[in-house]
């Protein structure tokens, strides 16, 4: 009774709060969603791009969560420092207190001001929602249903269309013209309901939110059978007011479809646009090798197989109307020597798909694992698709329905690093990570490489690196696909959002979509049968005569770079062990407690990474530096600098832990005394390897969302 009772009081109201500490909050429940056809009519607009897309992964809401229990109780009771927004680095879900204060930081800083009418606008186009929209099966006493699943999944869809949408074309056919849940500031809900505020609300313009479906999104966590089933029929109603109209049938079979966010040249939008750019969301669940209930991808009716042949005919389709992809899903598809997520008939059709599909794919962007890292395939290890009449299919596995106690204890063996139990994450880690840089360090290296920018074009890069453009697939590095993985809202680390720029050089005419697109419900398989080929198993590369794609070169729609927020929960929550030395002196400051996201690196900007783009090749320079930022084993040219390893940033040296006042000589011939050189020969030997590997130690840290530091693993 008093679980049931905590749980009714959690979804009486969702209101976000500006107090000095956070307080405690709680959603809003059915009973008081106000109904669009009560507000004004809308008077809609053009609204210019941006070339900014938000990506927001892994909320984990959590109604039973308590202030003040113990986090090794999953803050569902007990005496502990659960504080009032979130337990930082532990195995406990989000509060909704975070939910809120989350979803009001997005709504007052994703925005700028329109200063004719005065009424905000948002600062981004699109957003991509990686899944686990609801909390973790992760307390025998307190088990998960599909009917919470399905609750918490509607009420951070509610607090999704409160920041970004706004009825539109009210009573045509096309839900994704309206919405069913008002546009509100959920603050003002209730007897302030200024008629000045919530016209502003909805002259908002529906800024595209594309959902995806995690493992924690379904009942039992991680298993789904092929559709149509209860979860696609119930997510069909959930983001009835993201999934186009024409999608429906395609969503109903595997919970899988696209959706185009920017229209072609001809200002049109679905098969008959020319160009343009779509968002294909992914239903990885049929990938994942956890789900029991499929098997792999290379076998014709199997869910997984299905949906590979569906991806496979719309990038053709899009090829042939000259528009571009953003591939999204909740499970990554990681492949090291310590984690396989996929199912490996999945990963190796992902891979040839994305190869051969380079032309179309813009990039591909995960959620899942909460650390924040990057994955670079190798198209070369592949070998062609099984032909389906020389497999036997495998004897289905048997979901037995383990019971919560049996996934608790299976969550507790710590011999391996799972991302469902944050417990053991950082313990175990540290195989994975070094699994990525293990992977790294097979990519090739081109001569004369330190001090160099991959795309050099000097007479001596051309005439000593031919051989390594030839390894990597040619100037562009197209032998490789990209995986970009995001932290997480839920604070196993420190709550994350990241914000996408992208080249909209070229686009400056094109406004944004609203509503669906002009397909028709079918034309994707219409399409279809009028130019597929027979049977073909693996889909054709791009003509020779095509430049290479946005994920290879800069081009519209090519990634740019990310900006990435975090949350100092330790900050927020006052506790004073962990304060980061810039917040010291606010210690015992009102305003230090004061709930926001921060910026915690820029890689436009950034002094470590250096990334000029997101294109595959920065990529493989940066995956090269994380192996070893020094290049071991390369020659520089005489009188060459190691410019890749110069500290542009003060701040950089705090982690070179100087002994005795020595200096580090970052220059040969630089400056210090050889009486000091030789005192300090053995301190500055050590202090030369951490030099060496400071993009290594950065990615470790960055990877915990500067929870810990990468020395801390013994990385």
């Amino acid at each position: 009774m008093r679980l049931s009772h905590a749980f009714t009081l959690g979804f009486l109201a969702l209101t976000f709060v500006r107090a000095t500490p956070v307080q405690n909050q709680i959603p809003l429940s059915p009973s008081e969603v106000f109904s669009v056809h009560d507000a004004p009519e809308p008077q809609p607009g053009p609204r210019k791009l941006k070339g900014r897309f938000l990506h927001i992964t892994d909320v984990h809401p959590d109604p039973f969560y308590l202030t003040g229990s113990d986090p090794g109780e999953r803050c569902h009771r007990g005496k502990g420092d659960a504080g009032v927004i979130g337990a930082e680095t532990s195995g406990c879900d989000t509060p909704f207190s975070l939910v809120n204060e989350t979803f009001a930081w997005i709504k007052e800083n994703l925005r700028d001001e329109q200063e004719a009418d005065m009424c905000e606008i948002q600062e981004i186009d699109f957003v991509i929602w990686t899944g686990d929209s609801a909390r973790h099966d992760n307390d025998v006493n307190i088990p998960r249903s599909d009917s919470q699943i399905f609750m918490l999944n509607r009420r951070i869809t509610a607090g999704m269309i409160d920041v970004f949408g706004k009825p539109d074309n009210l009573g045509d056919d096309d839900p994704t013209n309206d919405l069913v849940v008002p546009i509100l500031n959920l603050t003002n809900f209730g007897a302030k309901l200024a008629s000045d505020v919530i016209f502003c609300d909805f002259l908002l313009k529906l800024v595209f939110s594309i959902p995806t479906l995690g493992n924690n999104d379904i009942f039992p966590h991680n298993i789904m059978t092929d559709g149509p089933n209860k979860i696609t029929r119930e997510f069909s109603d959930i983001w009835r007011s993201f999934i186009p109209q024409d999608q429906y049938h395609v969503f109903d079979k595997g919970a899988y479809f696209w959706t185009q966010v920017i229209p072609g040249t001809n200002g049109k939008t679905g098969l008959a646009s020319k160009g343009g750019l779509s968002v294909i969301s992914l239903n990885t669940i049929y990938f994942f090798g956890s789900n029991a209930a499929v098997d792999g991808c290379d076998l014709k009716g199997e869910p997984g197989y299905e949906q590979m042949e569906w991806l496979k005919i719309q990038l053709q389709l899009m090829r042939d109307i000259g528009m571009k992809a953003i591939l999204i899903g909740h499970v990554p598809p990681a492949w090291t020597s310590t984690k396989q997520s996929w199912d490996e008939t999945c990963w190796k059709k992902y891979v040839l798909w994305s190869k051969q599909y380079r032309d179309v794919i813009v990039g591909s962007i995960y959620g899942h694992m909460n650390l924040d890292h990057f994955m670079v395939h190798d198209s070369d290890e592949l070998k062609p698709p099984h032909d389906d009449s020389k497999r036997k299919k495998k004897p289905k596995k048997k979901w037995s329905g383990r019971s919560a106690e049996e996934m608790v204890a299976n969550e507790m063996d710590a011999s391996e690093f799972d991302e469902e139990n944050p417990v053991f994450n950082v313990q175990n880690a540290e195989s994975y990570l070094n699994s990525l840089r293990e992977a790294f360090s097979y990519l090739p290296t081109p001569i004369g490489a330190v001090g160099k920018s991959d795309d050099d074009d000097d007479s001596y890069d051309q005439n000593q690196n031919a051989d390594y453009s030839q390894r990597i697939g040619g100037r562009w590095g197209e032998r490789y696909v990209l995986s970009i993985v995001g932290p997480s809202v839920v604070p196993n680390y420190f709550p994350t959002l990241r914000v996408i720029e992208y080249n909209i050089t070229g686009l400056d005419d094109v406004n944004v979509v609203v509503g669906g697109s002009n397909a028709k419900p079918g034309d994707d398989y219409q399409a279809l049968h009028t130019t597929k080929k027979k049977d073909p198993s693996t889909p054709d590369p791009p003509s020779k005569t095509t430049p290479p794609g946005p994920a290879y070169s800069m081009q519209p729609f090519t990634f740019l770079g990310i900006t990435q927020y975090y949350a100092n929960l330790t900050r927020i929550n006052g506790r004073n062990e962990k304060m980061d030395n810039q917040h010291l002196e606010l210690r015992d400051s009102a305003e230090d407690r004061t709930f926001r996201y921060e910026l915690e690196y820029n890689t436009r900007t950034d002094k470590i990474y250096k990334l000029k783009d997101m294109t595959v090749k920065s990529y493989l320079k940066l995956a090269r530096e994380i192996v070893d930022a020094t290049h071991r084993g390369n020659k520089k040219k005489q009188g060459d600098r190691d410019k890749t390893n110069e500290i542009d940033d003060s701040a950089e040296w705090e982690d070179l832990e100087v002994e005795d006042g020595e200096e580090i000589d970052t220059e040969e011939g630089g400056g210090v005394e050889e009486e000091r050189r030789k005192r300090g020969r053995k301190s500055k030997k050590r202090h030369h390897y951490r030099l060496k590997d400071r993009i290594w130690h950065t990615f470790v840290k960055r990877a915990f969302v500067g929870t810990i530091e990468g020395d801390e693993l013994g990385l």
